[in-house]
């Protein structure tokens, strides 16, 4: 339990903001600018919360890369709406 805390609080707390601030401006730039890759907003967020995870080192201080890349990717797409990522998906199978 000590460990979820720990992690929660590294996600939500520390520099971690940063990338679901980043992957929520960028969402709304895609939205007004280019609208034909509306669709995909919650994939790019989850893309530039990996990035941003792995690139910026002091974002996940001590982290080693795979764990900097999920944390970022949880928080990029969690910014931009997992929900959406699921309901455009099975949009296709059913369409």
């Amino acid at each position: 339990m000590e460990n979820i805390t720990e992690l929660i609080d590294r996600l939500l707390m520390g520099n971690g903001i940063i990338i679901a601030a980043a992957a929520y401006v960028l969402a709304e730039i895609i939205k007004v600018s280019l609208p034909a890759l509306k669709r995909f907003i919650p994939l790019i967020g989850g893309v530039v919360g990996i990035l941003l995870g792995v690139l910026v080192p002091s974002i996940f201080e001590g982290s080693d890369p795979l764990s900097a890349a999920v944390m970022g990717m949880a928080l990029g797409w969690a910014a931009t709406g997992a929900f959406e990522t699921i309901k455009s998906c099975r949009k296709d199978e059913i369409g």
